[in-house]
């Protein structure tokens, strides 16, 4: 039985990966190792968004509560962010014209407006109330 030059001999076939195939491997998953930081970075993003737009709804349901026992004066009430875990909030009440059915001015009406900004987010409220 003679062998020829062409065909490998029995026991020398491929052992191993070649460099090519593992740099191609590594690449592969270098791409995947991004894609999966990149969809986490943006996960990420949205529970703080969702978390801040939280707090900032929770912190305005509360100065609306307390501001309807303890209006601001004509000045705005100003809670900076540095004193207010980085929340700024501001309140102000202003004189809300309003007349009724006859035509005459409802007095003692007034407006409250309530602004809170943390981070990105911020939110806004306005509520009437009547104080003769």
């Amino acid at each position: 039985m003679t062998m020829s030059k062409d065909a490998p001999s029995p026991g020398t076939g491929r052992g191993g990966f070649t460099l090519f195939e593992v740099l191609i491997a590594l690449a592969v998953f270098m791409l995947a190792v991004i894609g999966l930081s990149t969809a986490l970075d943006s996960a990420l993003q949205a529970a703080l968004e969702v978390r801040q737009r939280s707090q900032c709804r929770q912190e305005l349901e509360s100065c609306l509560a307390y501001c309807q026992v303890d209006l601001p004066g004509d000045t705005p009430r100003i809670l900076e962010a540095e004193t207010n875990n980085g929340m700024r909030v501001e309140e102000s009440v202003v004189p809300y014209p309003l007349t009724d059915g006859k035509g005459r001015e409802i007095t003692g009406l007034k407006k409250l407006t309530i602004t809170t900004k943390l981070g990105k987010q911020s939110d806004r409220a306005e509520i009437l109330i009547y104080r003769p």
